[in-house]
């Protein structure tokens, strides 16, 4: 399986492959490796945070971890690929300077934002921008990676960032008294999911070996959420956060489950996506056809 090593919302996938006894490679990559092999070079354009490490092999993969907007974005090419279930949710905040005079979502208007274009965190500020009766139009969008947006707040060459952990806390805790967090309740939340193919599910084997690692997985997602300590160190020698930095960012939840109202998700993400890309967006049909509960249901078996 792949997924982007450099995210925080991996640990209930690398605590699984652990379970599986080394069965389960974990490779960098993305929601796009199902279809490409070329793993490592996708990771900064699709996945996430530019990285240089290799990949590590040249397989297709069989599954893979993404944000629910990188499904979408893959799919418009390769409409086989399929969702599986949500793994982890991640709590997002925008953190501005004060001195800027941004005290909430509305005072974001004519300040320069960083983020990653096309990414769960872009449709996150889009979701804060339309709160305050905004749009993308109303803000400079920088495009930055999210160490690369953290280190511009902290600089001040931009007035605020929006992106995933643990970027935000650094950005939080370099900044002080400076910093500003806008963070409105139940507004959005990442869905980071587990993914794969059609015909890695028509595949006997394939879907048997899939079923045996989601077994895995919803138990590891139980034991990550009782105690995250051990799934916190095993993803630290991937990324090369310390610790600290990992603890002090823990915003997730760790559902192992199939999202209620995932296609009205699905469905406004699409036209967010769609009118980005200037395309038309997909109908709720063909976006229903994305979602496939038969592994969930399977493994859950086993597992209740």
């Amino acid at each position: 399986m792949v997924g982007n090593i450099t995210v925080l919302e991996i640990a209930p996938l690398v605590l699984a492959s652990e379970a599986s006894g080394g069965q389960v490679e974990i490779a960098l990559g993305g929601v796009p490796n199902l279809w490409n092999r070329e793993l490592a070079s996708l990771t900064v354009a699709v996945a996430g945070e530019a990285s240089t490490k290799a990949p590590s092999n040249t397989k297709l993969a069989d599954v893979a971890g993404n944000a629910e907007t990188q499904l979408l974005r893959a799919t418009v090419a390769h409409p086989d690929g399929r969702y599986l279930l949500t793994v982890t949710e991640g709590v997002y905040r925008i953190v501005a300077r004060r001195s800027r005079g941004i005290a909430t979502e509305a005072d974001l208007k004519g300040k320069r934002v960083g983020t990653y274009p096309g990414t769960s965190a872009a449709f996150y500020l889009h979701k804060a921008l339309q709160r305050a009766k905004l749009t993308e139009k109303d803000v400079t969008i920088v495009p930055l990676s999210p160490q690369a947006s953290a280190d511009a707040l902290i600089a001040g060459s931009i007035d605020a960032m929006a992106t995933w952990e643990p970027h935000s806390e650094r950005a939080l805790r370099t900044l002080g008294e400076e910093a500003v967090m806008i963070a409105p309740p139940d507004m959005y939340r990442e869905l980071y999911s587990l993914h794969t193919t059609q015909a890695a599910l028509d595949n006997p084997e394939k879907r048997a070996a899939i079923v045996a690692y989601v077994r895995n997985l919803l138990s590891a997602c139980g034991a990550i959420s009782a105690d995250p300590s051990h799934a916190q160190s095993l993803i630290q020698p991937l990324n090369g956060y310390s610790l600290d930095q990992i603890t002090q960012s823990w915003r997730f939840r760790f559902p192992c489950e199939v999202t209620p109202n995932l296609l009205d998700k699905f469905v406004e993400e699409e036209a967010w996506l769609a009118a980005q890309d200037g395309r038309a967006p997909r109908t709720r049909a063909q976006l229903a056809r994305l979602i496939d509960t038969s592994i969930y249901d399977e493994a859950g078996r086993a597992v209740r």
